[in-house]
């Protein structure tokens, strides 16, 4: 036990790696037991109109990543899934469109979904919510182009979406990471709007947006990538943050394990 208690930190820090990176490569499957939020954010999508359009937008960078791009993912799926036609589109954020393109094409491709038919990626739009307030009176004018600058005049799925009113959107999915963001939706589109939001944030910015989700401001949300990978397991896809919660659960036991025989450690060599 004392040569236990004197063992070099970096012992512990390797074994550490080893558990990420195992966990990583061959998921354990270890239980994840789903909460009435997620529920409640995966009905406010499920129980949609057959044949509903909605708007995911992915206001995010390249640093947030890690924990949205999972979100969207499963949203896309998610829609794909129900056969609701798809815009994605924000403001702001440059990255965000190009990022999830490439998860956007798989996506469509593996439900045969028609690009410019079925689902449309219109860029990132400056403006923040000058742009959003415009699109809510014409998204035509607002938008001009997609993302590969062709006029989205000429795609047959933006004729079900002149401008971004519940008349044509049936609900709008925001991920964010900062401002603008869901907020700014709110503010903007969905409440004068009457238009159901529901949205995705990285585990730091949950807290904050609790509120909206208890006054029903916002149907329903993912909270961080705990909050994802129960969405995925509801949906019926297993992905990435499945993957990341057997990893936090794995260290989190490793690190218990440690304390623990440290405690026990302490006690049996205390008297000497």
């Amino acid at each position: 036990m004392e040569k236990l208690m004197k063992i070099d930190r970096r012992i512990i820090y390797i074994i550490g790696v080893c558990v990420v990176v195992f966990t990583m490569l061959y998921p354990i499957g270890l239980p994840v037991k789903i909460s009435d939020l997620a529920r409640q954010t995966y009905a406010a999508v499920e129980n949609l109109p057959d044949g509903s359009l909605v708007i995911i937008s992915p206001m995010y960078d390249a640093g947030a990543m890690g924990e949205l791009h999972p979100m969207f993912t499963v949203f896309f799926y998610h829609a794909a899934k129900r056969g609701y036609k798809i815009v994605v589109v924000n403001t702001s954020w440059v990255q965000g469109p190009q990022l999830v393109h490439p998860i956007a094409e798989e996506i469509a491709k593996e439900f045969g979904l028609v690009y410019g038919e079925d689902w449309i990626n219109l860029g990132s739009k400056p403006g923040g919510s000058v742009f959003l307030q415009a699109a809510v009176t014409d998204l035509w004018g607002a938008a001009l182009t997609d993302y590969t600058n062709r006029p989205i005049a000429s795609f047959p799925i933006m004729n079900r979406v002149p401008k971004i009113t519940a008349e044509f959107v049936n609900a709008c999915l925001v991920l964010d990471c900062g401002t603008p963001g869901a907020p700014t939706w709110l503010t903007y589109v969905n409440e004068p709007e009457n238009i159901p939001l529901i949205v995705g944030e990285i585990q730091m910015s949950v807290p904050e947006n609790m509120p909206y989700v208890a006054s029903g401001q916002y149907k329903g949300m993912i909270a961080g990538s705990r909050g994802c990978a129960e969405y995925e397991l509801l949906v019926g896809r297993p992905g990435k943050a499945i993957k990341a919660q057997d990893t936090m659960s794995s260290i989190a036991l490793l690190i218990t394990l440690f304390i623990v025989l440290g405690n026990i450690g302490y006690l049996t060599t205390k008297k000497k």
